[in-house]
């Protein structure tokens, strides 16, 4: 199966309809990740412990002295990388976090204005309202590519025809 180019997989996306999520959802979603969070954390932090455990057994283990440091070493940095990639994942879900934080008050009234452009944007804006919630910054781009799609491409005094 071929692949879409780039620029048909972002008209695609442009093209989808803008469905505000409610409060509940935006709640479930942000305790979802934040539980995943702590998973990754306790399974960081038990690797760890196990990992020093067994490098700390080692030395008293019937492992031939010859093969014992270096088993110690290849098991510290697995433990070690394996710590890492966790912790890395880890940091990447936090930043998640982010796109359910309120937008700022300034950015608010831009949004409201893209809003007005894109033809289901006072249901949008409607839906946020019977919700008694404001944007979040999750929700900026897709306003923004969907506002994108209904720009006109150029406008009449950018066309070479002055009608004045």
């Amino acid at each position: 199966m071929a692949a879409l180019p780039l620029q048909e997989l972002r008209r695609q996306q442009s093209l989808a309809t803008l469905v505000p999520k409610s409060s509940g959802q935006l709640k479930s979603e942000r305790e979802r990740i934040l539980a995943r969070l702590q998973l990754l954390l306790n399974a960081t932090i038990a690797l760890a412990l196990a990992g020093a455990a067994l490098i700390a057994w080692l030395p008293f283990s019937p492992v031939p002295h010859e093969f014992r440091f270096g088993a110690q070493e290849v098991l510290a940095v697995a433990v070690f990388a394996s710590c890492l990639f966790i912790l890395h994942e880890r940091a990447e879900l936090a930043l998640g976090l982010y796109d359910y934080e309120p937008v700022e008050q300034t950015t608010q009234g831009e949004l409201r204005a893209l809003l007005h452009r894109v033809p289901e944007g006072a249901s949008y804006q409607e839906a946020l309202a019977a919700d008694n919630r404001t944007f979040t910054t999750g929700e900026i781009d897709g306003i923004r590519r969907r506002a994108e799609a209904f720009t006109p491409k150029a406008l009449p005094a950018e066309d070479g025809n002055p009608e004045t």
